[in-house]
């Protein structure tokens, strides 16, 4: 049974957390577990500035912080963090889908858009296809990560603001395990497949991948849907943090380089032969949705907050997940 509530009581608007724990060794069934585990991380998404009415902290150095954590408990506590629980949970999630789910054929057909750009982008060699392909991983890890953290980096290094950029850095962990939750998720459900499969009949290319696990995984890619996701990220940073700086130029020319990589990915994805033209246009448009408008986390549905009579704010919370002294369950963060 969970042990009782307690309250700690603390200045004016700190922190006040409420734990509700369970003994480590209670048993549950594995599908109880499950839930028990998305509730906990649909708890963190809820995640109030707890301390972020605490006076700022800054101390001397390239390597300093300005802050408004007391210590790394409370930014475990904080919004940014509670991106970071999302970012697992989508994770988990997502390998969940890769090891159990059925990579069937369930979408066979074609259409004339499709095969005409194929008949255009596809390469005419195998050898060539597998450059194209090693070269999408290339542009993919440079749109979805180098730039997203250069951004991180040139944020900090012009501000020093430690929690501006640990909530960029759990965006982007978000924003990207999200991404590849939708991606894989989509893919089973259609079970589309490759437009190399259609070379399988006869004598195939080496590139076709008639015999591979993922030859009806087709739409949508997710290269491009991460790379997507990594330049909406870097239009983002750009444009509305400021990361690179308040000119025109430092905000056009980070977002137009990661749309550059993007837009290549999707191309060589094509060239490559691994999916038809309607997988990449979807793949960018929910790539570049996800990253920019920084979406839905499942912890948001436990934010609560509750308004006095000339409706101000009077108190706010999240739930969290609690872990030690041998137990586990989850805790209530309230600020008055």
């Amino acid at each position: 049974m969970p042990a009782a509530g307690r309250r700690i009581n603390t200045p004016c608007r700190r922190a006040v957390p409420v734990a509700f724990v369970m003994p480590l060794g209670t048993r549950r069934p594995p599908l109880s577990l499950l839930v028990f585990a998305m509730l906990v991380a649909m708890a963190a998404e809820s995640s109030t500035a707890a301390a972020a009415d605490l006076q700022p902290e800054t101390s001397p150095g390239f390597f300093s912080c300005k802050r408004d954590y007391r210590d790394f408990a409370d930014r475990a506590r904080s919004r940014a963090s509670a991106d970071l629980y999302n970012g697992f949970l989508y994770f988990g999630a997502t390998a969940g889908l890769h090891y159990g789910g059925d990579p069937s054929r369930r979408w066979s057909s074609t259409n004339g858009f499709d095969t005409g750009i194929r008949s255009e982008l596809r390469l005419g060699s195998a050898g060539a296809r597998d450059d194209a392909d090693l070269a999408s991983d290339l542009t993919l890890v440079f749109a979805a990560a180098l730039l997203p953290v250069s951004g991180i980096g040139a944020k900090f290094a012009r501000t020093h603001d430690c929690v501006e950029t640990w909530d960029m850095f759990t965006d982007t962990f978000e924003s990207l395990s999200m991404t590849l939750f939708v991606t894989e998720a989509v893919k089973l459900a259609a079970g589309r497949s490759r437009p190399s499969t259609r070379e399988c009949d006869g004598s195939p290319p080496a590139d076709a991948s008639c015999g591979s696990n993922d030859r009806h995984l087709s739409f949508f890619s997710g290269h491009a849907s991460l790379a997507a996701a990594g330049a909406g990220l870097t239009c983002s940073y750009a444009i509305s943090r400021e990361a690179w700086g308040t000119s025109l130029r430092a905000k056009a020319a980070p977002c137009a380089l990661g749309v550059a990589a993007a837009l290549t990915t999707g191309v060589l994805r094509m060239a490559a032969d691994k999916h038809w033209a309607s997988d990449v246009l979807m793949s960018f448009t929910v790539g570049a949705a996800i990253g920019y408008f920084d979406l839905w986390g499942p912890f948001d549905l436990l934010k609560f907050r509750t308004h006095d009579s000339g409706g101000r704010i009077s108190s706010q919370g999240i739930v969290l997940p609690r872990l030690g002294d041998g137990s586990f369950g989850t805790q209530i963060i309230v600020v008055f």
